[in-house]
């Protein structure tokens, strides 16, 4: 990996977020770029100085993202790492949205909640938001997560799908991390599929990565959320990953199984959308 940005609000996700991109980064060589995004319009940088001056809580949100800026990316704990901090005003995920692609960030890490979002809830709307919406894959964190414990990486799929591209962008994560990868297909009522096929296809994907060690699985459950928690229970998993489809249109409160996973998993979710 070459760049990873990770969106920041000074939360205790965001540290946490902080700590693992910094982790990954000694190991890789990773630009890191910290974005922090506050209220303003996204056209604040464009306009003159008089215009600016006319709007002095903006102004001020302004002067005080770049100080928090400046003050993280100087602390010790980034020696020997290169950092870029970048202060937009605008809308969280678009300012995401640009910035990874700009930097050809190939992921970005962020907190499962951004500051002021209720922990009640396993989700926040602009991690759901993100994820729905990034070419590249994103890391969503929980507070608690320990930046170097990943050794284990649970991915689930269809296998009949063709992965091999897919997986090979979140190959740089789990090679930096240094894990190992089980691949899972869950087996519903609702969704059955013969055994074989989804071994072949396993296989395949095996066969395309032979530099990461990967194990198989087919694993019968009532529902497939459920049965991906169980599995990344019992092997001691520390990551789901997942394909997820194009979801960016749906309404906020139609889950699909990515978001369902990081919604009642206590683990981090690897996600990336196709």
């Amino acid at each position: 990996m070459k760049s990873i940005l990770i969106p920041i609000d000074y939360s205790a996700y965001a540290k946490t977020s902080i700590n693992l991109g910094i982790t990954l980064a000694k190991k890789t060589g990773a630009e890191l770029f910290l974005l922090n995004v506050f209220k303003g319009p996204d056209d604040w940088n464009r306009i003159s100085v008089d215009q600016q001056q006319m709007h002095p809580e903006i102004e001020g949100n302004m002067v005080e993202a770049e100080i928090n800026m400046e003050r993280i990316t100087k602390d010790k704990m980034f020696k020997g790492v290169k950092v870029t901090g970048i202060v937009r005003p605008g809308v969280i995920q678009e300012q995401i949205q640009h910035f990874a692609k700009l930097y050809k960030c190939e992921l970005v890490i962020m907190g499962a909640h951004g500051k002021g979002e209720s922990h009640r809830y396993f989700i926040g709307s602009h991690a759901q938001k993100v994820l729905r919406t990034l070419d590249c894959p994103v890391l969503s964190v929980k507070k608690d997560f320990k930046a170097g414990s990943v050794k284990r990486v649970l991915f689930a799929a269809d296998f009949e799908e063709n992965l091999i591209k897919a997986f090979g962008k979140m190959a740089g994560f789990i090679k930096a991390a240094g894990a190992s990868v089980d691949l899972v297909f869950i087996n519903t009522p609702g969704h059955f599929k013969e055994s074989l096929p989804m071994q072949k296809g396993m296989d395949k994907l095996m066969k395309a990565y032979p530099d990461i060690k990967m194990r198989s699985l087919i694993y019968n459950a009532n529902e497939v959320e459920r049965g991906i928690i169980e599995v990344a229970d019992f092997l001691k998993a520390q990551v789901i990953a997942k394909i997820t489809h194009d979801r960016r249109h749906k309404p906020g409160y139609y889950f699909g199984v990515t978001e369902s996973l990081l919604y009642k998993s206590k683990l981090p979710v690897l996600s990336l959308v196709v």
